[in-house]
């Protein structure tokens, strides 16, 4: 019977023990605060501009090789697209492939955003340790005085009627004398998270890592498109040197026209000064031109986390053919929700400001801590391992804020109002995203018209040119009209030049508008 009494108690405080664990982990899954819901944000359900890119660079490229052949240009029954993730490939570039990728490898911006990355995901595993229990191990020496009359004091309180304690004061040894104490043992704590504040502040911390994570796609999106956009203007500026050095030939030709005519009694010494100051504006014009394309190839070199002269003997020559765009896969507006990542990090930011609402309103209710202390003491080195040494101590602790001059309540006002701001950010980011692909399909809509004025317009100027030069070896025409028919092909040149750079330009920005690159982890 009294083993059945002991077996009964026994089981009695297991079941004790179990609903009141089953209790706090039920607690325990409540969360204050409101959860999260993604924004809703309404777009548009088509893009509002009609872009070439329907053609794109393939019409371009027909349409210049039928300008150079003297025959018309025809519609592309097929055209090419490209994966938006790794849109740089679609220019059929090596070099171009080769920059971005050491790009994305090497780039200092992006090795910091790495670095960033780690330390918010260093912060999630912190704040997601809060809610476990923390044990420490502690152990100390130090050397005491007790106070004779402090001690005195305390023990005749106890006694009622002035009963003499000098019996017990001696029993505990000579007093006002220094004494040594060792100490060494086990302390922990447990704070349940009851209300969810611990869990929230994790949930925050997450979100921020996440957003974290998308500002380094960001940052990788925006450098492939920068280190293209240079690469593609260092191409412009090789093919305007050529053309600049092409310039200076012919005016080499004209003023060679202007002396032959000069000395044939035809033309006067003016026309040979105005050869002469034509063809060295145009001279001057060259240390220009390959200054920049110095700077322009230092500028990658510095993208690519190299020394700026680095690429000098990579791209000492260069082609002088700018390459030419893909097909756009341009999709509809819902998707730059999912493919800009400066987007998603502007919800996740949204998610991180509702969960710290639930965190600053979880300090409105009780905290409830569970705390404990384990070890040995002594005054004696030598009795700190014995069993009388030991001690221990385990219990609750409760705290309740009862008055904190509405610290607490504004806290949360706070946090609301953080989290109307990053609501309002994140929409701003939506309307500025639709803007920029808005703008870029007008801007190619531009180019494309302008380009195909301009390759008539060179054609024509090409044939001026030719025209004006030999009515002057016939002696029919002033000089001034060869230099002016002169000085019109090569601008057309350099016009076309530069909106040929433009609708490669144009695609880039656009690209990076609707997110390409997203995908840099997968490349």
């Amino acid at each position: 019977m009294r083993d059945f009494k002991f077996s009964a108690s026994f089981v009695t405080g297991q079941f004790k023990w179990l609903s009141l664990l089953s209790l706090v982990a039920a607690l325990s899954a409540c969360k204050v605060g409101p959860d999260y819901h993604p924004p809703e944000v309404v777009t548009p359900k088509r893009w509002s501009g009609t872009s070439p890119v329907a053609c794109g660079g393939e019409f371009i490229r027909q349409l210049c090789d039928a300008k150079e052949n003297n025959r018309a240009p025809t519609e592309p029954s097929q055209t090419k697209t490209t994966d938006l993730a790794h849109w740089w490939r679609g220019f059929q570039d090596p070099k171009l492939n080769s920059l971005i990728r050491r790009s994305l490898q090497g780039n200092l911006d992006l090795q910091a955003a790495n670095a960033r990355l780690l330390v918010s995901r260093a912060q999630v595993t912190s704040s997601a340790a809060a809610l476990w229990p923390r044990l420490g191990m502690s152990g100390g020496y130090q050397r005491e005085r007790l106070s004779p009359n402090a001690l005195k004091g305390i023990l005749s309180g106890a006694f009622e009627g002035g009963e003499s304690t000098t019996g017990l004061l001696s029993s505990l040894g000579p007093l006002g004398e220094p004494f040594n104490l060792f100490q060494a043992g086990f302390d922990s704590s447990w704070e349940l998270d009851i209300f969810g504040g611990i869990k929230r502040q994790k949930e925050a911390a997450q979100a921020a890592a996440e957003a974290t994570e998308e500002s380094r796609r960001d940052i990788g999106i925006t450098l492939s498109a920068e280190v293209a956009r240079l690469y593609l203007e260092m191409i412009a500026l090789q093919r305007r040197l050529d053309i600049a050095h092409q310039r200076v030939e012919n005016q080499h030709k004209i003023l060679s026209l202007a002396e032959n005519a000069y000395q044939e009694g035809f033309a006067n010494a003016l026309d040979v000064k105005r050869a002469k100051t034509e063809m060295q504006a145009v001279e001057a014009s060259v240390p220009m031109i390959e200054a920049q394309i110095n700077n322009i190839r230092h500028g990658l070199a510095v993208l690519l986390g190299q020394q700026p002269t680095a690429l000098d003997h990579e791209f000492a020559t260069l082609n002088t053919e700018i390459p030419h765009p893909p097909v756009l896969p341009v999709g509809t507006p819902a998707d730059l929700l999912r493919r800009r990542p400066d987007i998603r990090k502007a919800e996740r930011q949204v998610a991180a400001a509702n969960a710290m609402i639930g965190a600053a309103t979880a300090e409105l209710f009780p905290k409830i801590t569970i705390t404990g202390a384990v070890g040995l003491q002594s005054q004696d080195m030598g009795d700190l391992a014995s069993f009388n040494s030991g001690f221990y101590g385990v219990g609750p602790r409760f705290s309740l804020p009862i008055f904190q001059a509405g610290r607490l309540l504004a806290n949360i006002d706070a946090q609301e109002a953080r989290k109307t701001e990053a609501l309002k950010e994140y929409e701003k980011s939506v309307l500025l995203a639709l803007r920029e692909v808005e703008d870029g399909m007008s801007t190619l809509n531009g180019e494309y018209r302008r380009q195909q004025a301009l390759l008539t317009a060179e054609t024509s100027a090409r044939n001026s040119q030719e025209a004006a030069s030999f009515i002057y070896q016939e002696g029919e025409t002033e000089l001034q009209s060869v230099l002016d028919s002169n000085r019109t092909w090569f601008d057309v040149q350099e016009q076309l030049v530069q909106s040929q750079l433009g609708w490669a330009t144009g695609h880039v920005a656009l690209y990076k508008a609707l997110g390409g690159g997203w995908e840099l982890e997968s490349k």
